[in-house]
């Protein structure tokens, strides 16, 4: 394997049974912003040089203390105790090492090593020689999430399919894909809290190696999860009392206001999408269709949630639910400005909620 890949492509299994003829020598860029994804990497790489033998190791350094006479001397010499494998070294946090060794490591990839000098940086641009050297010669690895062609958003479809992979290979579970997707959105895609869930959710596995989303949404953040849920149900249904202490209930627990918004900003962005379907719907000149509207919106089909979120929508009223991505972003505003402070935040989610609840409330506005 040689080029820029994704962690993704690079964590698949090796055609043959040698994962490491997949790795060539000389140097090896683990770059991207996140941290989980670069681990996987490196651990991806040990065991690829390992080759099964127990006495490997990588050598391994801290990229603010490494010295080039000390990384060439070890990517270069053959072990004192045998062993005729290549050799594994890794500078972690690798952004001075790079900045001020950029000249010997392009160097370094022309030349021919028995070894893999793993440099494991953040920032590395694809404008530099050293980048376009690497790409030509070497391998370098991408651990960013995966985005939709050259857009900025994330590909959820191959985030859900990783999870996928991942629960059946690590975890021994079938994980579905709504359940991924439930996964991804209650922790804002982030690699490393996914993983965990992915954890958690494997000790309420049935015997048949399958979860439910039900259960997924139970086991991803326990509790509190499940107290947020019950809070936006009572909003949305009317009831501002239950839902404001339920919300108390979350905050005196130890809940982060800006936290719980985010996990009411998604649950509410379908009721609002929802309405905008309808609209679309009656500006089209058709016969609004809120079964439709909602199942569109990303409501789970099972479990009653269309039906549920259907009945809450009508209850809303389309004055209130035409209001919600509005009322969004002016709470995720304030939440970051004026109101950051704990104790403000939570004007800010009640507000929310008894708008929710009641537009007619003196706090609606």
């Amino acid at each position: 394997m040689k080029g820029t890949v994704h962690v993704f492509d690079f964590l698949k299994p090796a055609p043959v049974d040698n994962k490491a003829a997949k790795l060539p020598c000389g140097l090896c860029p683990i770059f991207g912003t996140d941290r989980f994804l670069k681990r996987l990497a490196i651990s991806a790489l040990n065991e690829g040089f390992g080759s099964g033998d127990a006495d490997f190791s990588a050598s391994n350094y801290d990229g603010k203390q490494a010295t080039w006479p000390d990384i060439k001397d070890e990517l270069f010499t053959r072990s004192l105790f045998g062993g005729d494998g290549p050799k594994l070294v890794i500078v972690d946090d690798a952004e001075a090492f790079v900045k001020d060794n950029r000249l010997r490591l392009e160097d370094l990839v022309n030349q021919d090593t028995a070894g893999l000098l793993v440099v494991v940086i953040d920032t590395w641009s694809s404008g530099t020689r050293l980048f376009k050297a690497v790409a030509k010669r070497g391998l370098q690895i991408k651990c960013t999430p995966p985005m939709v062609g050259k857009s900025k958003n994330i590909d959820q479809k191959r985030v859900q399919n990783w999870l996928v992979e991942r629960a059946s290979a690590e975890y021994q579970y079938t994980l579905p894909l709504s359940g991924a997707q439930t996964i991804i959105e209650l922790t804002e895609c982030n690699f490393g809290r996914m993983d965990q869930e992915l954890q958690k959710v494997a000790l309420y596995v049935d015997r048949d190696g399958k979860v439910t989303n039900e259960t997924i949404k139970k086991a991803v953040g326990g509790w509190r999860a499940e107290s947020m849920w019950k809070a936006l149900d009572a909003a949305v249904e009317g009831d501002a009392r239950k839902a404001l202490e339920l919300l108390d209930h979350l905050l005196r627990g130890g809940e982060y206001p800006l936290a719980l918004f985010g996990q009411m900003a998604w649950a509410l962005r379908r009721y609002g999408q929802a309405t905008e379907i309808v609209y679309q719907q009656m500006r089209a000149g058709k016969k609004p269709r809120i079964g439709d509207a909602v199942r569109q919106a990303g409501f789970n089909p099972w479990g009653g949630e269309l039906d549920a979120a259907e009945g809450r929508l009508k209850k809303m009223g389309s004055q209130r639910a035409g209001k919600i991505f509005d009322w969004l972003l002016e709470a995720d505003m304030a939440l970051k400005r004026s109101h950051s402070h704990e104790g403000r935040g939570r004007l800010v989610l009640e507000k929310l909620l008894v708008r929710l609840a009641d537009e007619l409330s003196p706090t609606a506005g």
